[in-house]
């Protein structure tokens, strides 16, 4: 089965946008061809066709394709998208096959960017296209005709181009290959990839965030070849929460094993995939191809078309492999910290994290007094926003020190504020940062002392209870035995009405929310709500089989 390159899924848009350009149809050229006359490079380029509104001609075409060695890998010609297609449509002929195998005469004729190309006789019976040597006059392909030329045919004509972003002059003129651009040693896989993707803009830039966060680099060798297989922004989409819950490419670590398990070694071609063959990914992990009744890898859909890159290849997909919704369930088990919460206008708007815990802590009986003491209590203003840490003591270390028997408005001001006050600490603690000796200051300016044994941990004179409830993203309830910093001897008199004055606490080394891995922004586009480009020509898309997939017990915050 022939294969093609991303300019399909233009055909695919064609039905759908209107026509402000025709480019021909590309997608019956074989990969492994190109692959072989040395142009598959600039067939890679036409990926900056993607982003806008064009027609696929069903009308003849001569593409003159410069060899890869014309190419000069220059980052600022790659960050302009403009004139990188107006270098593509001055090499492509619509409307005609141009026949160059029994030329007798010189021959002019126009490109599809309005340029006209020469074509005469030199020495030895070979041919020049303007200044580039013909390197392969006729090469078949479905519908029209491949020239192979060693350079550029207006590299002159490319001087001193001015960038809109960079106001720098780009010198197109030296595009003859460099001793660095032929070896491209310092060149990696990963950063073609990068380079590929950049060129859409939309559509993949997920993938393109936590790639650039990855270290798959590294595992990646010398002298290799690799595939890699592109996940769609909506194939991420499909397992972001709707409004609030838990992303699960919110884990680092879980999302870096998901990027490496997408590449494998060597360099796969969709049309000589077998159907039940099986690869090894770099994580360790297998998949397996079937070519009916289209190609799919693990049962995500394979859009139709290689994009051949320097050193690989790249195919994308409709799905994130891997993923299930029993893998997010028992991921979420484990890091209820990275789920995000509703937003919450009671019982205190400006303070969500104090509103979470304390709903929380309402719905378990062991709980009453913290509660009732804590609805009265004017917290809000010391505890608001997020990224708190509560040690929060149980109904029986009040009823030792007899505060059950005292009014709700007990400790809702001065002295009694300052016991709730030395609760909190500010700053997101898990239980690995409660280190044995370690001091940490509360937000009514007490210092409390960790105690770590093999067998518990201690709070000052209290014994945690239930270790690490995550309040969402939002902070940790540490759950103890003791109310801190008060004895039966010391209690404030229930006429009590002194205020208080809250000293500024230090910023502690622990994790804060606003170290948190967020959900990328890519996602959160408007651009996300829009029908998958990749998948444009109905063969599947991701948002139309799935509907979109809100976390399994969003609110279940507590262990």
């Amino acid at each position: 089965m022939p294969t093609g390159f991303l300019l399909l899924l233009l055909a695919a848009l064609a039905a759908a946008c209107h026509a402000l350009l025709e480019l021909p149809d590309t997608s019956g050229i074989d990969g492994q061809l190109t692959a072989n006359l040395g142009v598959d490079h600039f067939f890679s380029l036409w990926l900056v066709f993607n982003n806008d509104d064009v027609k696929t001609s069903g009308e003849p075409f001569t593409i003159l394709a410069p060899q890869n060695s014309a190419t000069k890998r220059a980052e600022n010609l790659l960050q302009q998208p403009e004139l990188v297609k107006q270098l593509l449509l001055d090499h492509v002929v619509l409307g005609s096959r141009i026949d160059l195998t029994n030329v007798t005469d010189d021959a002019s004729f126009k490109t599809l960017g309005g340029r006209t190309v020469h074509v005469r006789h030199i020495k030895d019976g070979k041919l020049k296209a303007n200044d580039a040597n013909i390197v392969e006059r006729k090469v078949e392909v479905p519908n029209g005709l491949l020239v192979v030329l060693d350079n550029y045919l207006f590299p002159e004509e490319q001087v001193a181009k001015k960038s809109p972003t960079q106001g720098k002059l780009v010198d197109i003129a030296n595009f003859a290959p460099s001793e660095d651009a032929k070896n491209q040693s310092n060149t990696t896989f990963v950063e073609n990839v990068m380079e590929v993707l950049s060129f859409l803009k939309s559509g993949v830039r997920v993938f393109q965030h936590f790639l650039s966060r990855s270290n798959v680099s590294k595992l990646l060798e010398d002298g290799e070849e690799y595939t890699v297989f592109v996940p769609t922004d909506h194939a991420f989409q499909r397992w972001h929460p709707i409004d609030w819950g838990f992303y699960p490419f919110s884990v680092p670590e879980f999302t870096e094993s998901i990027i490496i398990n997408h590449f494998v070694k060597g360099r796969l071609k969709q049309d000589t995939i077998k159907d039940g063959q099986v690869v090894t990914t770099l994580g360790g992990r297998e998949i397996v191809f079937k070519k009916t009744p289209n190609l799919s890898v693990n049962g995500a859909m394979v859009v139709k078309g290689d994009t051949p890159v320097s050193r690989g290849n790249i195919m994308f997909i409709g799905e994130v492999l891997f993923v299930s919704e029993a893998v997010v369930s028992k991921l979420h088990q484990q890091h209820r910290d990275k789920e995000t919460p509703p937003l919450l206008a009671f019982p205190w708007f400006g303070a969500q994290f104090l509103s979470h815990a304390f709903l929380a802590l309402e719905r378990d009986k062991r709980f009453t007094h913290i509660t009732r003491f804590l609805n009265l209590a004017d917290l809000a203003p010391h505890v608001s926003g997020t990224g708190y840490t509560f040690f929060v003591p149980t109904d029986t270390a009040f009823e030792e020190l007899g505060l059950d028997k005292m009014p709700d408005n007990y400790l809702s001001t001065g002295d009694g504020l300052q016991i709730l006050l030395n609760h909190f600490v500010k700053g997101r603690l898990y239980d690995k940062d409660l280190k044995d000796e370690i001091e940490l200051t509360t937000l009514g300016n007490k210092t409390i002392v960790i105690k770590r044994t093999k067998d518990k941990v201690k709070v000052n004179d209290a014994t945690i209870v239930e270790s690490e409830v995550f309040v969402y993203n939002l902070g940790t309830m540490f759950y103890i035995d003791k109310v801190l910093f008060t004895s039966a001897n010391s209690l404030p008199p229930t006429s009590t009405e002194l205020v208080m004055t809250i000293k500024p606490t230090t910023t502690s080394d622990f994790t804060t929310a606003s170290e948190i891995e967020l959900v990328p922004d890519e996602i959160a586009e408007e651009a996300g709500s829009l029908p998958d480009v990749l998948f444009a020509d109905g063969t599947a898309t991701t948002d139309e089989t799935s509907p979109t997939v809100k976390s399994t017990t969003q609110k279940a915050t507590i262990k």
